[in-house]
C-alpha cells in the first residue's frame, strides 16, 4: 500500500511538471509570434517614416502649438466618424517635442503623422499611430498606421537656414508598441514585452 502510495505521488509530481512546461512552452511560442510580429511591423513603419522625413521639406511643427482634436474615419466602417486627441507641441530652446510631425512631400502634398487617443463605438480608449494627408481639407485622406501604440514622441531640432527661416536640422522619433495578446487559446496567453524604436534622421535639402 505504501508502495502504491509513493507511486501515485511520483506520477503526479511528474504529470504537474508536465504540464507546467507545457504551458510554459504555450506561453512562450505565443510572445515569440506576438513580438516578431509587431516588431516587424513597426520596423517597416519607422523606415517608411524616416524615409519620409529625409526625402520631403517644410517640417513641422518648429514652434509651441496647443493641443488640438481631428476627426477620424473608422477603417472598418466609415460611418463612424471619432474625435481624436492630439498633444500639445512643446518648444525648449531649439528642440520640440510633439506626438506629431508634418511635411510637404515631392508632389507638394500636406503630410501629418500623429499620435492618436480616441474612443471607439465600445467606449474603449484606443491609442494609434495614423497619417494625414491635405490635413484640415475637404480632400483629407487618414489612415491608420500602427496600433496598440503606448507612446509615441517625436523630437525636432530646428535651424536658420541662409534665408533665415527655421528648418528641421533633425528628427528623432521614440515609438514604443504593445504587442497583442494571441488568444485563439486561453493557455497561450502569456506576457508579452512591449517593442520601442528609437530612430533620428536628418532633411536631405536642409537650405530649403
Amino acid at each position: 500500500m505504501v508502495e502504491l502510495l509513493i507511486s501515485l505521488a511520483i506520477s503526479a509530481m511528474l504529470l504537474t511538471a508536465t504540464m507546467v512546461a507545457t504551458d510554459a512552452c504555450f506561453k512562450a511560442y505565443a510572445d515569440a509570434t506576438e513580438q516578431f510580429s509587431t516588431h516587424a511591423a513597426t520596423r517597416m513603419v519607422t523606415h517608411r517614416l524616416l524615409t519620409l522625413i529625409r526625402t520631403n521639406t517644410a517640417h513641422g511643427p518648429l514652434k509651441s502649438i496647443a493641443a488640438h482634436q481631428v476627426s477620424i474615419k473608422d477603417p472598418s466602417d466609415i460611418t463612424k466618424v471619432y474625435t481624436a486627441d492630439i498633444a500639445a507641441a512643446s518648444i525648449s530652446g531649439n528642440n520640440i517635442t510633439s506626438p506629431y510631425i508634418e511635411m510637404i512631400d515631392t508632389k507638394g502634398v500636406h503630410l501629418k503623422i500623429a499620435y492618436l487617443s480616441y474612443k471607439d463605438s465600445n467606449n474603449i480608449t484606443r491609442k494609434e499611430l495614423w497619417l494625414f494627408s491635405k490635413p484640415g481639407t475637404a480632400n483629407e485622406v487618414s489612415q491608420p498606421l500602427l496600433d496598440s501604440v503606448n507612446d509615441c514622441v517625436f523630437t525636432s531640432v530646428r535651424r536658420k537656414n541662409s534665408k533665415g527661416v527655421w528648418v528641421l536640422q533633425r528628427a528623432t522619433m521614440d515609438l514604443t508598441v504593445q504587442p497583442g495578446q494571441d488568444n485563439t487559446l486561453t493557455i497561450e496567453n502569456g506576457t508579452v514585452v512591449p517593442v520601442r524604436f528609437y530612430a533620428s534622421t536628418k532633411p536631405r535639402k536642409l537650405d530649403l
